[in-house]
């Protein structure tokens, strides 16, 4: 499941990129995509939450999932944030990195949950990792990014540690 979700994200991050000529009305980004001005909180539908994303144009669409949330920007690239059926604990998920070979692998504690960041070069470089897991008005909530630079997946970071009801 983890390796579909970051397939994905990796996939989105990279088309949105490609659209920074693009209009705001959402030209080029696909459909159901929603640009939003990044004054105040982003609002993500599917999750019932909001987040504080860094950027000028901000894309949210429909995760994979029922009650998941994409979030694109060029900023930050592709952010996944859902409502997770089930908790993963720290060690599930850094058990899951093991199959990335992670380097720089960082775990931080938060009020509601932890955050495991991590590198790892592939065949296009170097990728910067992040899954956050926290609960949230009593929901399981997973926001996880793939990216191709260390600022992007500190935006990231950021987001999904400012999420909220």
């Amino acid at each position: 499941m983890i390796r579909a979700s970051l397939v994905i994200i990796t996939i989105a991050s990279l088309s949105f990129t490609g659209c920074k000529g693009k209009d705001k009305e959402g030209g080029g980004g696909g459909g159901g995509d929603k640009p939003a001005a990044a004054k105040g909180p982003t609002k993500l539908p599917k999750t019932g939450l909001q987040a504080d994303i860094p950027a000028e144009e901000i894309r949210v669409s429909d995760g994979l999932t029922p009650t998941s949330d994409m979030v694109n920007t060029v900023a930050m690239g592709g952010l996944v944030v859902e409502v997770a059926e089930t908790a993963q604990t720290l060690d599930e998920v850094k058990a899951d990195a093991e199959m990335f070979t992670p380097k720089n692998l960082k775990t931080e504690t938060l009020p509601d949950g932890f955050a495991v960041t991590f590198e790892n070069t592939g065949s296009m470089g170097t990728n910067y990792w992040v899954d956050v897991r926290r609960t949230i008005d009593g929901k399981n909530i997973k926001c996880s990014s793939t990216g191709n630079e260390a600022g992007k997946a500190a935006a990231a970071l950021a987001a999904c540690k400012s999420l909220r009801k």
